[in-house]
């Protein structure tokens, strides 16, 4: 039975339904002491009776609620109501990579090594706290429309040296040798089905079939494929030597991938970000867009820049779908110099004022060197009265700089539009 919007299970308010599957119902929630979003799993009443189908649940919530780490989904809560069993976790606004995988059929290459990475450093997290995972495959990864990447599905995981794990996943081409025939399971477990993520992103499908063209064009991908799927655990590599691998096989050995992730996305238009619904006194103050970038009358120069460096790496040889996008990727010049300090106010005192950002096609946004946050963000930020340093970055369309000064108790809405990026 579908719960209806408006339902109030403990502390959560349903607002939909997103999603019924093998492992349950998936609902959007709110908690509103909380003022944050939820995912909401329940188990339907027929699948409770089958054996180990609640110790999975229970298991998932535990090991997952153990750990915090970036690349995996963070569990909030596990509770029963009214007979029901339901588990709380954060809400991932995006898709499964296998659905991701039915839409495109493969990825690039540049995308595979970023998200794969990703994946290995969640497997690395939990690893390191003796939590083997036992089940990655494309339905148990998460892409946020921010390019984020989240590990999900710790039901079937394992703990190193368990005295009584619980029953094996049934076989799929993602799952090692040693698993299906009912071994204990140990990391090498996990490095098996990483390459196996590999091989199936890279050629749309999975290991078993031969390989194509290409595997044939990504030979170090294909060689540290055959390395991580061979029978034998012991001949595998570790995983981090297989973190390692991936990081110096990027352009450059970025720690955060979201953005080249997200501009992947956004280009093939999938998963893109949804515009906020900002509040009423800012909406209606917003200003006509202004593209920032370079100056009208670099913009011939630029093209010509690119057609240069597109004949000089043609020349080169340099067909390698990396070099293209390193090359596109290169920050623009800075145009929008920081007025110099004599020129700003000073700190004035008072009520802080309240700034919302909108950005095209969205941005990395850096206030005063503080810790960065991707826009679109629905929420105004609270910013002190006097002036503010403000980066505005993306991967494609390159970094620019500005100041904005606050006045007390100001609210205002700030729109960025890269140059190039017309909506």
């Amino acid at each position: 039975m579908t719960m209806p919007a408006g339902s109030v299970i403990g502390s959560i308010v349903v607002e939909e339904k997103l999603s019924s599957g093998a492992d349950g119902d998936h609902y959007l929630g709110r908690q509103p002491a909380l003022e944050r979003t939820v995912a909401l799993r329940r188990l339907p009443r027929d699948l409770i009776a089958s054996p180990g189908v609640i110790e999975r649940f229970q298991r998932e919530a535990r090991l997952g609620a153990q750990v915090l780490h970036p690349n995996l989904v963070q569990v909030f809560d596990l509770f029963s109501h009214r007979g029901d069993h339901y588990l709380v976790r954060e809400h991932v606004e995006g898709a499964q990579l296998s659905t991701v995988l039915e839409s495109s059929g493969r990825l690039p290459a540049r995308i595979v090594v970023r998200i794969v990475l990703e994946v290995a450093r969640a497997l690395g997290e939990l690893h390191r706290r003796g939590i083997v995972h036992c089940d990655v495959c494309p339905e148990n990864v998460l892409i946020s429309r921010w390019g984020e990447i989240k590990l999900t599905g710790l039901g079937r995981a394992q703990q190193v040296g368990e005295a009584e794990p619980p029953s094996p996943p049934p076989p799929t081409p993602y799952s090692a040798p040693e698993l299906r025939e009912g071994g204990g399971a140990d990391p090498q477990v996990d490095v098996f089905s990483l390459g196996a993520l590999l091989h199936v992103l890279l050629l749309g499908r999975a290991p078993g079939h031969p390989g194509g063209p290409v595997l044939a064009a990504h030979p170090q991908l294909a060689w540290l494929i055959r390395r991580c799927l061979r029978q034998q655990p012991t001949r595998r590599p570790d995983l981090p030597s297989v973190r390692r691998w991936l990081e110096r096989a990027l352009p450059r050995a970025a720690e955060d991938s979201r953005m080249e992730i997200a501009a992947w996305f956004w280009d093939v238009r999938m998963l893109r970000p949804s515009v906020p619904e900002l509040p009423e006194e800012l909406s209606v103050a917003e200003s006509p867009p202004v593209a920032r970038g370079l100056p009208r009358w670099a913009l011939p120069a630029a093209a010509a820049g690119g057609i240069l460096l597109a004949v000089l790496l043609a020349l080169l040889g340099g067909s390698d779908d990396e070099q293209q996008v390193a090359a596109l990727a290169r920050p623009l010049p800075e145009v929008a110099a920081l007025k110099p300090a004599e020129e700003l106010p000073a700190v004035l005192a008072g009520e802080p004022g309240r700034v919302a950002f909108v950005a095209h096609p969205w941005a990395e946004i850096q206030i005063d060197e503080q810790a960065p946050f991707l826009t679109p963000r629905a929420a105004p930020i609270e910013l002190a009265p006097g002036p503010h340093q403000l980066v505005f970055r993306h991967p494609r369309y390159g970094e620019v700089r500005e100041s904005i000064v606050i006045r007390p108790g100001e609210q205002r809405l700030v729109r960025h539009v890269f140059a190039g990026a017309q909506p």
